[in-house]
């Protein structure tokens, strides 16, 4: 056909109709056709887009959630998944397959296996999947992905992998796209029909002007004015074309909206997190939210087209362009700019890099963190400072001593020295004062040791009340050294000696000190601690304040002592009597006719090593570590049960059965509260006639509390139990308790008896000890008690004693303390 050839027209009016409904019916089909196609589409569509885009978002926001190693917002992310339609149900299960946040609350800490409906397979942990898997005969879409486990400490990367479930139920789609192809049929048979009618009734000669009409409407439309009148009024294609156009306008303008509102609402999402989120492309500045600017103190108008690099500091922004540059994904630390330009703001970012519309967009997600940051410096703070006082603890000045002892180590000729020292009665000042006043004194003792603290020294609290100076740059020889040591140590005394105000307090106060050379041949920080608290228990023993210096013989007898303790412990829990290492002797004690009185119990410990040790070694290491108590229990049953045994032996019962036991009470076992009931249970125990038993007290027993032991002793005087003063005349010595203490036999000491026969002093004033003997017998006996000289060892010490009217002797001129074997044919002899 040429140009030139006339076009052949048709009578529209029978013609239109058919083609129109000919085409209807075509189009109807076809319609039909493509949108079942477009809904297999549309599911697969969804499966690949809208699910794994969802999947994965949630994925990544339960990571980040996991990455804080609280748990806490699980259930928040995953319940916000069962808001969805199209969404079953929904779960995040852990390495192990148990339910860790669901839609279903119930479900919640319960294997997968047993409440899941589908089979979950586990992430593979070479290299784990996200599975999609679409039914669409069943319309159903089982989603699953692998989500990154929180780090182990000892993880550099994730290697347990938990697993996100999501169930879909694509039934309300398939229902809406069946709905959608009905109404367009009704609508295309609607227009079809319409169309029809409006061809027939018109003609050519309406369809000019309504074209005319359509171009104007399409320009207003395309100059941005969609709120136009409908441009045609009548019927016919013009007319439903004029419609359309009014349609498309209403239809840009609802969309127009939509997408304002879709802005409005996005920005109140982003405004409603913790964090400043911007977004850039290629450094400048898309859009930000609200905590953006609260965070640099900046308005949205300012930042957005700013350079996102000018708001870090200038030592960040080489590697950050690096990464943006690089489209590198991740979370760091970065530091902003306050809107002075100066001030850096710390942040731990996460940035996120997507394709939008061709162009990358970045996401930076910014959170403040100088609150977590200041938290940690409070943490180290507490880790290596006292809390009281605000002086390095002991943490720190173990560091300190550290790398001293690697600078001397690296320098033979440099010197240093740890001191410690101990405030003397620093508890008056807390049982007086209250404890609050001893912690406002220690915290102006430090403040004022800490003013006047000189270079290269170290000044830190221990415990309590005791404080460590560590000196370092001493010079010169190790005698050099030490004497300038020992006079900065000496100064920090003086200044301790100053009086120190204190509240409504003018306190005057006192410490000890004790210091060891660094290098010695001790190498680690305990340990030189160790030796300086020795030397300063030294010091503090003498009572003259003096720096004392640690020498290593010194810690080998501490070492000696502690040995010692460990074996006596031991000793102490042995069960077996046949392995029992502790063991009695009993020396005899003597009348005046020559007769067998008593005997006193002495312990005696047969070591597996060194053989018997005697009481002399071990019985005052016992007293200062608190072992005296169980040992004076032992001793006390163990020689109740022997005088028992001997009494219930008719081969003993002669002279068994008018023996008196005596055994030694140290003060401490006396002071214990049990102490009346334990003797009690013992005598309960065996049936022994409590006259036979003599507890030998000390004065310094008598002189501690004599009111406490004055009712301790009459209670057990109510049992029929003796008592003996031992060692009179070397202690107190204070007639007040003589006459009030229920006392049957007073001891004289050792010291008197041997010097007995010894001449007058040539000094002027001395006296005889006989006079003092004499003296002592006279009184004890007009106060009804029996008198017992200790270490009788010669006839004319016993003739003295006789003659003085002395009752009971007893000592190595009778006999020495004697095991049990030998004591009963020595006592069997003397009947």
């Amino acid at each position: 056909m040429t140009p030139d050839t006339p076009l052949r027209s048709v009578r529209l009016q029978v013609w239109l109709p058919v083609a129109l409904a000919v085409a209807g019916l075509l189009i109807l089909a076809l319609l039909t056709m493509l949108e079942r196609r477009h809904a297999q589409e549309d599911l697969q569509r969804f499966t690949d887009r809208t699910a794994y885009v969802q999947l994965l978002g949630t994925r990544r926001s339960l990571e980040t959630v996991l990455r804080r190693d609280d748990g806490s917002g699980l259930d928040a992310i995953v319940a916000e998944l069962g808001l969805s339609p199209t969404i079953d149900y929904a779960a995040l299960l852990d390495e192990h397959g148990t339910v860790l946040a669901a839609t279903r609350f119930a479900w919640k800490g319960q294997p997968a296996a047993r409440v899941l409906p589908q089979p979950v397979m586990p992430p593979a942990l070479d290299a784990p999947q996200t599975r999609l898997l679409l039914d669409s005969a069943l319309l159903r879409l089982h989603a699953q992905t692998p989500v990154a486990m929180p780090l182990q400490p000892h993880e550099i990367r994730a290697s347990r992998y938990g697993t996100l479930v999501l169930e879909y139920d694509l039934a309300p789609l398939a229902a809406q796209w069946h709905q959608r192809i009905l109404e367009q049929l009704l609508m295309s048979i609607a227009i079809t029909g319409v169309s029809a009618i409006l061809l027939l009734g018109f003609g050519r000669h309406y369809i000019l002007r309504p074209v005319a009409t359509l171009q104007t409407a399409m320009r207003a439309i395309g100059a941005g004015h969609f709120n136009i009148p409908p441009p045609l009024t009548g019927q016919g294609e013009m007319f439903e074309l004029g419609q359309s156009l009014q349609h498309m306008a209403q239809t840009l303008q609802a969309s127009k909206a939509a997408l304002a509102a879709s802005e409005t609402r996005f920005h109140q999402l982003a405004d409603a997190t913790l964090e400043a989120i911007f977004f850039h492309a290629n450094g400048t500045i898309l859009d930000v939210n609200t905590n953006a600017e609260k965070l640099l103190g900046r308005s949205a108008k300012e930042l957005i087209g700013c350079d996102i690099f000018s708001l870090v500091t200038p030592e960040y922004r080489p590697i950050i362009r690096k990464r943006a540059a690089g489209g590198i994904e991740g979370t760091w630390d970065v530091d902003f700019l306050a809107s002075d330009g100066h001030t850096p703001i710390p942040c731990e970012v996460t940035a996120l890099q997507r394709e939008i519309n061709g162009r990358s967009v970045r996401t930076v997600v910014a959170r403040d963190i100088r609150e977590r940051l200041q938290a940690e410096a409070q943490i180290r703070q507490l880790a290596h400072f006292d809390a009281l006082t605000g002086l390095p603890n002991r943490r720190q000045l173990f560091d300190h001593v550290r790398t001293e002892l690697q600078e001397v180590e690296h320098h033979p000729k440099r010197r240093a020295a740890l001191a410690t020292f101990n405030l003397d009665n620093f508890k008056a000042i807390n049982d007086s004062l209250g404890m609050a006043t001893g912690d406002a004194t220690l915290r102006a003792l430090a403040q004022r040791l800490s003013s006047q603290q000189a270079p290269h020294q170290l000044l830190a609290r221990i415990h309590s009340d005791t404080f460590a100076l560590l000196l370092t740059n001493l010079s010169g020889t190790l005698e050099e050294a030490s004497t300038q040591a020992a006079r900065q140590v000496e100064q920090l005394l003086a200044q301790i000696a100053h009086p120190l105000p204190v509240q409504q307090h003018t306190l005057h106060l006192n410490a000890g000190a004790g210091l060891v050379m660094i290098p010695n041949d001790s190498k680690e920080p305990p340990e030189l601690l160790r030796e300086a608290e020795t030397a300063m228990h030294l010091s503090k023993a003498a009572g003259d304040n003096r720096v004392r210096f640690f020498a290593h013989a010194l810690q080998e007898a501490a070492s000696t002592r502690l040995a010692l303790r460990t074996d006596l412990t031991a000793a102490l829990h042995i069960a077996p009597p046949e392995a029992q290492q502790l063991l009695l002797h009993y020396q005899p004690q003597v009348n005046a006719q020559g007769q067998l009185h008593g005997v006193e119990a002495l312990v005696r410990w047969q070591h597996p090593r060194r053989g018997l040790i005697s009481p002399g070694a071990f019985i005052a290491e016992a007293e200062a570590s608190g072992l005296i108590i169980p040992l004076g229990h032992w001793v006390l049953q163990e020689a109740a049960t022997t005088l028992r045994r001997w009494q219930s032996d008719p081969a003993h019962a002669a002279w068994a059965q008018p023996l008196t036991m005596a055994v030694n009470v140290s003060p401490r076992q006396f002071r214990e509260p049990d102490f009346v009931d334990r003797v009690h249970a013992i005598l309960e125990q065996l049936g022994l006639n409590a006259l036979s038993l003599e507890l030998e007290l000390t004065e310094t027993v008598v002189a501690d509390d004599l009111d406490a032991t004055l009712e301790k002793m009459q209670q057990l005087r109510r049992y029929g139990v003796r008592f003996a003063l031992d060692d009179f005349g070397t202690g107190y010595s204070s007639l007040s308790y003589l006459k009030r203490l229920p006392i049957d036999t007073l001891k004289i000491d050792r010291s008197f008896v041997m010097d007995i026969d010894a001449p007058t002093p040539a000094v002027l004033g001395g006296k005889r000890p006989a006079v003092l003997i004499e003296a002592i017998i006279a009184m004890a006996h007009q106060l009804d008690m029996q008198v017992l000289a200790e270490g009788v060892e010669t006839p004319a010490q016993l003739a003295h004693l006789k003659a003085s009217g002395c009752d009971i002797f007893q000592g190595y001129f009778f006999s020495k303390p004697l095991p049990e074997a030998q004591l009963q044919p020595w006592a069997a002899a003397r009947m």
